[in-house]
C-alpha cells in the first residue's frame, strides 16, 4: 500500500507505507478467533455431507445385492431357499455392523425360479441417523417409532428375454443346437 497523495519527483513514500502496513497487520489473535468460528461450520458440514453418503453407499450395496440374487433366481438349479438367502446375506456383509450404517436385521425377500418368468428379490433395513441429523429426520416425518431411518432396495427380473421367446427357434436349447449343428 501507497500513500494516497502522488508524489512529485523523487518523492518518497515509504514513512507512510511504513504506517499503513502497521495499521493493517493482523493481531496474533486473528486466526485463533476465525479457526474458531470457522471450524463449527465445516464440522457441520462435514455431518451434513455424511449421512447422504452413508445412506448411498447402503442402497448402493443393497441394490447390487438384490441384482446379483435375482441373477441367482434365474439360473438356480438345486439351491435351497436358505442357500439363496445365505448368498444374499453374504452380499450385503459389506455394510459395516455400525448403527449409523446398519441397525437390526435384514430383511429378504425374494421370489421365482428360472421356470418362472420373471424373479424377484426385495431387501430392506434400518439406520440410526448421525446424531443431528437425525433430529432433522425425525421432524421431517423420516424416522420410525424407534428413531431409523428405514431403507428398502428391490430388484425384478425376467427369466428369459423378449428376444429369445419372440424368435423362431423360441425357447428350447435343442433347436438352438440343431441350427448350430446345420451352420457347421
Amino acid at each position: 500500500m501507497c500513500c494516497s497523495r502522488k508524489r512529485g519527483a523523487g518523492g518518497s513514500c515509504a514513512p507512510l507505507r511504513r504506517q499503513a502496513t502497521a495499521a493493517c497487520a493482523p493481531s496474533p489473535g486473528q486466526a485463533s478467533v476465525e479457526a474458531a468460528f470457522l471450524a463449527p461450520v465445516l464440522l457441520m458440514l462435514f455431518l451434513v455431507l455424511l449421512q447422504p453418503a452413508i445412506v448411498l453407499y447402503d442402497r448402493a450395496v443393497m441394490e447390487a445385492a438384490a441384482s446379483q440374487g435375482c441373477r441367482l433366481l434365474e439360473t438356480r438349479g438345486s439351491q435351497s431357499d436358505v442357500e439363496v438367502r445365505a448368498y444374499i446375506e453374504r452380499r450385503l456383509e459389506a455394510v459395516p455392523a455400525i448403527d449409523a450404517f446398519h441397525a437390526g436385521e435384514w430383511t429378504v425377500e425374494f421370489a421365482g425360479t428360472q421356470a418362472d418368468e420373471t424373479v424377484s428379490v426385495s431387501i430392506g433395513h434400518s439406520l440410526k441417523p448421525l446424531p443431528l441429523l437425525g433430529a432433522a429426520m425425525g421432524f421431517a416425518g423420516m424416522l420410525d417409532g424407534r428413531g431409523l431411518y428405514r431403507q428398502e432396495a428391490s430388484c425384478v427380473a425376467e427369466t428369459k428375454d423378449a428376444w429369445l421367446s419372440n424368435s423362431e427357434r423360441g425357447c428350447d436349447p435343442e433347436a438352438w443346437i440343431r441350427r448350430w449343428d446345420e451352420k457347421v
